[in-house]
């Protein structure tokens, strides 16, 4: 049992020497089986249980310099694998954990692809638990010793594998397996010897992951550091009108100026919070009754200054810009509705993490009074270091989230 754990312990290690030399495969396996006793036997049903395991994989010679030799790739896998069984006359479950080392040759019919491989192994197994149980007054009970079960600790088993990998995109293969054990000699009356199984697994590449999280980050990189040097739009809101006008006709004379002038202040607010807090690009802003313009592409006399009067004349590259609003929408990152500042591409299209993220959320509830959602109007109500705090955060992950970590 020893050097078998050796064995296993020195897989890692030695893949990832290999892997510096020739760019190998490696990673782990998580699989399902289902024992196939039933086809000798009738009263035997298999049980569906499962296995884990690392693999190392790796080319017999360099890919695409022998149109022969350069399809066959072969696979050391060393792991643990759970086997049972039950016994429908007895009520008698059988239970058998191994310790496994797998060795495949496996055959990739397309050069230009590893979509697809057939494979054919060989796979000793060391017996290191076996159980009995049966079941009594509804439940199973564990059998201290059962004459049944003749399997021994430290025993070695031999199986043949043949399989079939398909490739389900960027990280993981799909395999089926059958498993055939040349030492069960499991019968009718004892158990004895690891039984043959059908295996569905997952074998997820440490190598192909690794690539995908690296490319991912690259192209979040170039993507934010090409923003950057663009123009990020900043949409403000206008008073309510509607509401307003509700009010003027209720002669609440007083009460219609608060509600504009507060959005007024509003605005300002967040005017003042970019200026001070947010660096990452250069900021322009414009009022929500201009964003059917912005999203034609059409800019003139949209955009206003930061005391909110017009800029009649505006340059900037229109190829390079995004849209952000301190708004009331529902988040495409927490799938909540809540208040906060939003990050848009050109279609009014929410951005990906890290733009959007639960930082930029400022709640529905000013000051978490929800009364306060039904009293204020529209965006207004929050102080003016509410909108710097969010923006102080955000402005920082940007900054952060350009230096690449790799």
């Amino acid at each position: 049992m020893k050097k078998i754990l050796l064995v296993f312990s020195l897989i890692i290690p030695l893949s990832l020497l290999a892997q510096r030399i020739y760019e190998p495969n490696f990673g782990m396996v998580l699989s399902g089986n289902f024992s196939t006793v039933h086809a000798n036997h009738e009263n035997y049903v298999g049980r569906g249980m499962g296995s884990i395991s690392a693999f190392f994989q790796n080319p017999l010679s360099p890919y695409h310099s022998n149109r022969y030799l350069n399809r066959l790739d072969y696979t050391v896998e060393a792991g643990l694998s759970w086997l049972g069984f039950r016994d429908v006359n007895s009520d008698k479950r059988f239970q058998a954990n191994y310790i496994d080392l797998s060795l495949y040759l496996n055959y990739v019919p397309d050069q230009m692809s590893d979509d697809l491989r057939l494979f054919l192994g060989f796979r000793p197994s060391y017996l290191n638990f076996t159980q009995s149980s049966i079941l009594n007054f509804g439940t199973y009970s564990d059998i201290l010793s059962d004459t049944q079960n003749t399997n021994q600790i430290g025993q070695i088993d031999y199986c043949g594998v043949i399989g079939v990998s398909v490739n389900m995109g960027d990280v993981a293969n799909l395999e089926l397996r059958y498993v055939h054990s040349f030492t069960n000699n499991t019968n009718q009356l004892f158990f004895n010897g690891r039984p043959s199984a059908v295996e569905v697994g997952l074998r997820l590449s440490a190598i192909r992951l690794r690539d995908k999280l690296v490319k991912e980050e690259m192209n979040l990189v170039g993507d934010l550091n090409k923003r950057a040097k663009g123009t990020l739009l900043v949409m403000l809101e206008e008073p309510d009108e509607k509401l307003i006008k509700q009010l003027v006709d209720e002669a609440k004379i007083r009460d219609a100026s608060f509600v504009r002038d507060l959005q007024f202040q509003t605005n300002k607010n967040i005017i003042q919070a970019f200026r001070s807090e947010f660096d990452f690009c250069r900021v322009e802003f414009f009022m929500n009754k201009d964003a059917n313009l912005v999203a034609k592409g059409k800019f003139e006399g949209v955009f206003i200054d930061d005391n909110l009067r017009p800029k009649y004349s505006v340059d900037f590259d229109t190829n390079n810009y995004f849209i952000a609003s301190f708004v009331e929408d529902i988040s495409a990152y927490t799938q909540k509705q809540d208040y906060g500042l939003y990050f848009y591409d050109k279609n009014f299209i929410q951005l990906p993490k890290p733009y959007n993220t639960s930082a930029n959320n400022m709640g529905l509830f000013i000051g978490g009074d929800p009364l306060n959602y039904i009293r204020r109007v529209k965006t207004s109500g929050y102080f003016a270091d509410d909108f710097k705090k969010v923006l102080k955060k955000v402005n920082a992950k940007l900054q952060l989230a350009k230096i690449p970590v790799n």
